[in-house]
């Protein structure tokens, strides 16, 4: 049988076991080359369907965003529900290990610690749990006023997570108690739905900003921010460091404070302007270390930061970080968060570079149209290029931009509408979708490579395995491109579209998907020496509800 037949069934296959899973539609596949040729590599096959949310036949068009997170140490997958459900189920066979069950929608991708016993899970509720594997109970929760559906990153200690009010939190892994916070004002226009994620620098390679560079960028506005780095000097604006005793503004959930401007010391300034976009009029910060957190409930604890700034929090008596602990105080000081820079962009089009100690902004640019109005977003998650010291960022209405890792400063810009997440792909090409323009591969510097057109409707972040971009339609279901050529290998529509973003473990070989319907689409793949897949046993296992 020739490659192309072999392919053909393969996906002939595929249709054939969704539409038994299907409950609302038509499943199809949709081969756009009947004469496939090698470049048609994917291959996947399909390992098992099974329902895991609920329907709910009072809503039109239900949306499922939740994303899989694999625990291969335990043979499990664990996965949410906008029903406000946690499945945790076996790899093998699909079967419920143990289900929880959370107030409000589960519309995130659960984050594993390092050590495999800690899950960081988001809510629609605004709050982040720390759920212990082994007994499953919530050693801690932090309330924020937003919903979290970014997975939050943790880097050694610390757990950094955004909600969707534009609010930047470290808080400490091992008791939840908060470290600092840095927010942007909450834009009164028309927003598009979803949030720029956190992407990380380790170390050295963020510069505090000058004026002088700000004002010789070209293209992308970019503002002058003083940040945490060492020895900063005093800006002429200022007047000098804010004092410990001058007035800080109120956080979301949060009353006033008498905290230090900055783990620095220096506050933030421009010309004429408030310390950071944020700040109140008073000139005083309204982010970074000296901030007030979010929740109103305290326990016992550590200093807010390494400065000995306390969180500006009525009940947190002492100076104690706000954090809720399972009804339970901690004390002792927690380890500082590691040094290195977030990035991540806001609903107002800024983009931020944040110093990872401090909670200070090194620098600060603006992929906003320079007239403002409706949809300014910055909602794709940068990603940082560290071989050419660059950041890659996109602006809902402006296009893709490559920023300067050291200071924002614009290099290169590809006009592009409603474009999300760039991610990388092999041989340095980047793939970028669009609900409005298509898919895109794009070389550095922002030169198309090629465009694929989709249909309206909203889509994930590309995800590149191998040569191949997967990409997530709500409507359409999964479609899969070339990533060196563009060619349009196939469409595995499951009848209700897909919204969550696709997961692929590459310990396992494996790849998972959710249903608008919640079902839960799983392929085990194997990948072989001509850089594509070979075709795994399939299963048929019942719907575990």
């Amino acid at each position: 049988m020739t490659r192309a037949a072999r392919a053909y069934c393969l996906w002939g296959h595929v249709a054939l076991a969704l539409s038994l899973g299907a409950c609302a539609g038509e499943t199809r596949t949709v081969m756009p080359h009947p004469e496939l040729t090698p470049g048609a590599r994917a291959n996947l096959e399909l390992a098992r369907v099974q329902q895991i949310a609920l329907h709910d036949y009072g809503v039109l068009n239900p949306d499922e965003f939740a994303g899989v997170a694999p625990d291969p140490g335990r043979r499990l997958i664990y996965v949410g529900t906008r029903g406000g459900s946690l499945l945790a189920l076996s790899m093998e066979t699909g079967e419920v290990a143990w289900e929880q069950q959370f107030p409000g929608a589960i519309s995130s991708v659960p984050k594993l610690a390092a050590d495999g016993e800690l899950m960081l899970l988001g809510t629609d509720n605004g709050d982040l749990l720390a759920i212990e594997l082994e007994t499953r109970k919530t050693r801690w929760s932090y309330s924020t006023l937003g919903t979290i559906r970014n997975e939050p990153l943790v880097r050694g200690s610390t757990v950094f997570v955004v909600n969707s009010r534009d609010q930047v939190f470290a808080l400490d892994l091992k008791t939840g108690a908060w470290r600092w916070q840095y927010e942007q004002p909450y834009p009164t226009e028309f927003t598009v739905h979803g949030h720029a994620g956190l992407s990380y620098l380790e170390g050295e390679g963020v510069v505090t900003q000058s004026p002088e560079q700000a004002e010789s960028a070209s293209g992308i506005p970019v503002e002058a921010v003083l940040g945490e780095s060492a020895g900063a000097e005093e800006s002429e604006e200022t007047g000098g460091p804010a004092e410990a005793g001058s007035e800080e503004p109120t956080s979301a959930g949060g009353a006033a404070g008498g905290a230090p401007a900055s783990a620095g010391g220096t506050a933030a300034a421009t010309a004429g302007a408030p310390a950071t976009p944020a700040a109140a009029a008073s000139g005083a910060p309204a982010s970074g270390a000296g901030a007030a957190p979010a929740n109103t409930s305290a326990a016992g604890g550590a200093p807010a930061s390494e400065a000995g700034a306390a969180p500006a929090n009525a009940s947190a008596a002492g100076g104690a970080a706000a954090n809720s602990l399972a009804g339970n105080g901690t004390g002792g000081a927690p380890a500082s968060p590691p040094t290195g820079t977030i990035f991540t962009g806001f609903s107002n089009g800024k983009i931020a570079a944040i110093g990872a100690q401090s909670g200070e902004p090194m620098w600060l640019a603006n992929a906003a149209p320079p007239a403002g109005g409706d949809f300014v977003d910055a909602d794709g998650t940068p990603l940082i290029l560290t071989d050419r010291g660059e950041l890659v960022v996109t602006g809902q209405s402006t296009g893709v931009y490559g920023l300067a890792l050291a200071d924002g400063l614009q290099r290169w810009f590809r006009p592009l509408r409603g474009a999300g997440s760039v991610v990388a792909g092999p041989r340095g090409l980047m793939i970028v979708a669009s609900a409005l323009e298509g898919v895109f591969a794009l070389e550095h510097g922002g030169r198309v490579r090629w465009r694929q057109q989709l249909n309206p409707g909203f889509v994930q972040t590309p995800l590149v395995v191998g040569d191949i971009a997967f990409v997530a339609h709500s409507d359409d279901g999964l479609l899969a491109y070339d990533v060196e050529t563009g060619e349009f290998l196939a469409n595995l529509n499951t009848g209700s579209g897909i919204s969550g973003p696709p997961v692929y473990d590459a310990e396992l070989g494996r790849f998972y998907t959710m249903s608008n319907r919640g079902m839960l689409v799983v392929f085990r793949t194997v990948e072989d020496d001509a850089r594509g897949f070979v075709r795994g046993a399939v299963e048929s296992v019942p719907s575990v509800r």
